[in-house]
């Protein structure tokens, strides 16, 4: 499993961080016209949710160094995947507040799953990345949880592992 000595963090720069805040404005504008509700497990509000999601997704491509796709796709558009492996595929970057926090993914992705799930912890323009689990590994059974807003997946961060190349 995850065993990364010296966690990997990133700050985004004033202008990455003006970027992404419209990224997620866009975001929401996009899903209000398509009357797309988020399944919110931290109490934030919805345009909030957006504005750290791509925040995340742009911290973990700075990380790797990789192509932040959907952060770059058309507004509104639904990316298949937030960066692109060579190695390992499409990777959804999923972010949360709490450095100590889970892996949550949809109950919908099982029917377009993604080939890698990737976690980013912080906020603000500050993230560490935690780790990263493969699709048909996280999408099971044993990680299917309900708080009362819909099924969806909860991966601990011990089930992450560090690179999947």
């Amino acid at each position: 499993m995850k065993k990364m000595i010296e966690p990997w963090t990133v700050q985004l720069n004033a202008p990455e961080l003006t970027f992404a805040k419209w990224v997620g404005r866009e975001r929401q504008k996009a899903a209000e016209r398509r009357g797309y509700n988020n399944q919110n497990q931290c109490g934030k509000n919805d345009m909030q949710i957006h504005i750290d999601g791509a925040c995340g997704e742009l911290a973990f491509a700075k990380i790797f160094k990789l192509y932040p796709a959907s952060v770059f796709d058309t507004p509104g558009e639904l990316a298949p995947f937030d960066c692109w492996f060579p190695e390992v595929g499409g990777i959804d970057v999923k972010t949360t507040p709490n450095k100590c926090g889970r892996l949550n993914i949809e109950y919908r992705k099982v029917n377009n799953p993604a080939d890698v799930y990737a976690l980013m912890c912080g906020e603000n323009g500050r993230f560490m990345y935690a780790g990263m689990i493969r699709g048909n590994e996280a999408l099971t059974d044993k990680y299917l949880t309900d708080v009362g807003n819909g099924a969806f997946f909860a991966i601990p961060q011990n089930d992450l592992y560090e690179d999947l190349r």
